[in-house]
């Protein structure tokens, strides 16, 4: 739960108050694990920050407007459960965050 609000919270403000949001996921059976994409099209990311958003406590937003800490959180979050979450971005048009998480096999 934690980890869709954080990106969604992060989607929201990329984009300023008005763009579009788009949450996918899918069942990848023959490698055990769920996908689930995250994708706005907001700011985008610069290049020379991509390498640091998962570092907590960075941030790009205004004193008083954000921890640094959502982006650190997630990614904790994702790899305390064994997956793993990648960024794509281009710069000016739209952010996009895969998390691949493993499926237990044994609970249905």
């Amino acid at each position: 739960k934690q980890v869709y609000i954080n990106l969604l919270m992060n989607a929201r403000q990329a984009m300023g108050g008005c763009g579009t949001i788009r949450i996918c996921s899918k069942y990848l059976k023959n490698k055990g694990h769920i996908k689930i994409v995250f994708w706005d099209n907001g700011n985008g990311i610069a290049p020379q920050i991509i390498t640091r958003i998962f570092d907590p406590f960075f941030t790009t937003k205004k004193t008083g407007e954000g921890s640094g800490l959502g982006l650190s959180v997630t990614y904790g979050i994702v790899k305390d459960h064994g997956g793993d979450i990648r960024v794509d971005t281009e710069p000016g048009r739209w952010t996009q965050f895969t998390i691949l998480l493993p499926v237990d096999s044994k609970r249905k």
